[in-house]
């Protein structure tokens, strides 16, 4: 369901004529720059094969969402400065882009770092602006959303969640199955937030059995919730939901990042 595309992708000024395209389009001015260099809000750090990473974010400029890519794929060491975690839900980084590189659908917010300029910490956000960021992007029907096939990155408006669970096959797996706003549900949908993993691995160490009653409740219990969700590659014929954040506020992990569980657990999830 191609979309018409009336904004420069990159620096949100007016197209001299609108495109019909699910990708974004690049203005003369910034298809013929070299390097770009995004301010971007975080909004999802989630597992990949081989202990790789995916981070996304939100670009303040345009409003839409970025994926910071790299062909080799971005390791751990892309989200820390020393042993800091710079690159977390929220905070708003600095990252130096080499050129635009979308899919024609879905997966339209790709963009291809350049691999010598580390990600620069500047801030994080407030509660009040983490919360006019997630309602100004926030959809209410996720299955509405999706038959456009111009993103592969939402922050869902929910109702509830109803479950929370994990698994443990050839690696350590997360499940849930939500509502959204309009009411529909989503049943088995696995976790790649690599906070809500590590969180939750870290219950199970403690021997918190009743993790998944505690997430529920706190998660239905905050008036601001939202599920933010990403869409996979093309795998057998089909781009699969994946749950990239639980977002609510205040925090539903008391301000912790992934790497401060991790560092509990001794190890990677």
């Amino acid at each position: 369901m191609p979309v018409t595309q009336t904004k420069c992708i990159a620096c949100g000024t007016d197209l001299p004529v609108p495109i019909i395209s699910n990708a974004g389009q690049l203005c003369n001015t910034c298809r013929n720059q070299g390097l770009f260099r995004k301010k971007i809000i975080i909004t999802g750090i989630t597992r990949m094969n081989s202990g790789n990473v995916c981070v996304s974010g939100i670009d303040p400029q345009t409003w839409n969402f970025v994926r910071p890519v790299f062909p080799t794929g971005l390791d751990r060491d892309f989200l820390m400065h020393g042993t800091t975690q710079v690159v977390n839900h929220f905070n708003l980084v600095e990252i130096e882009f080499r050129r635009y590189r979308p899919d024609q659908t879905f997966h339209t917010e790709d963009w291809i770092i350049n691999e010598n300029f580390a990600p620069r910490f500047i801030r994080h956000l407030t509660n009040e602006e983490i919360l006019r960021v997630v309602n100004r992007m926030a959809i209410t029907n996720l299955n509405n959303a999706i038959e456009r096939q111009d993103k592969s990155l939402f922050i869902v408006k929910a109702q509830s969640i109803g479950r929370i669970w994990h698994e443990q096959y050839e690696k350590f797996k997360v499940r849930i199955n939500f509502v959204d706003w309009e009411g529909n549900l989503y049943e088995r949908v696995p976790v790649t937030d690599l906070l809500t993993l590590a969180f939750v691995r870290y219950q199970i160490s403690i021997r918190n059995m009743n993790y998944s009653a505690q997430i529920v409740r706190n998660f239905n219990n905050n008036p601001n919730r939202y599920v933010r969700i990403g869409l996979t590659r093309a795998w057998q014929g089909q781009h699969w939901k994946q749950v990239t954040a639980l977002i609510t506020i205040p925090d539903l992990f008391d301000g912790n990042s992934f790497s401060h569980f991790e560092n509990q657990l001794g190890g990677q999830v």
